[in-house]
């Protein structure tokens, strides 16, 4: 892993460090976590998550009109 050093405010601190305690991580842990919620995993849609992948989430082309799925389902 690397190591960086980032400034915030003394409030930002006290709330992450609270939140970390909250979960039982560490600060360091708290703040991967939430740049990977925002940044992703960085990884395709086909590679990153098997399941979306496979349900077709996230794949161009891919509708979610209602009456597409009724013709699609029903045939109507």
């Amino acid at each position: 892993m690397k190591a960086i050093t980032i400034t915030i405010t003394e409030e930002l601190d006290r709330r992450a460090a609270d939140e970390a305690r909250r979960r039982g991580i560490s600060k360091s842990e708290l703040i991967r976590q939430g740049l990977g919620a925002v940044l992703g995993d960085g990884l395709d849609d086909d590679e990153g998550d098997l399941w979306r992948s496979l349900a077709g989430f996230g794949t161009d082309g891919i509708s979610v009109d209602g009456d597409e799925v009724d013709e699609i389902v029903y045939g109507r």
